[in-house]
């Protein structure tokens, strides 16, 4: 399982429904392997998906999750954004140091 976040910025800029975690999970399907999704708002306009996903590789989660967001803009299960980036979160260089110490 892989987490993947999806950066997304609303066009034109707007606040986000209230309902936007229970209408993204309204349009998953049980093929997305999707087991968790969270949405994160930040600055007025963008919002972050995280996206746990069920996958093979890397790769194929990164990919699976670009597809989901992408069909969820289709049906309008998002506001209307452009997806900015799709990729697994980086963890900082301290935390790795810390856990191995």
């Amino acid at each position: 399982m892989y987490l993947v976040h999806a950066r997304l910025r609303t066009a034109p800029p707007q606040d986000l429904p209230d309902d936007l975690r229970e209408a993204a999970r309204a349009g998953l399907r049980p093929g997305d392997r999707i087991e968790h999704l969270a949405v994160h708002p930040q600055p007025p306009g963008h919002f972050t998906l995280g996206f746990y996903v069920v996958a093979d590789s890397l790769e194929a989660a990164e990919e699976r999750a670009e597809s989901v967001c992408l069909r969820l803009l289709g049906v309008r299960a998002l506001p209307a954004a452009q997806l900015l980036d799709v990729g697994v979160p980086l963890m900082p260089a301290y935390w790795s140091q810390s856990r191995a110490g």
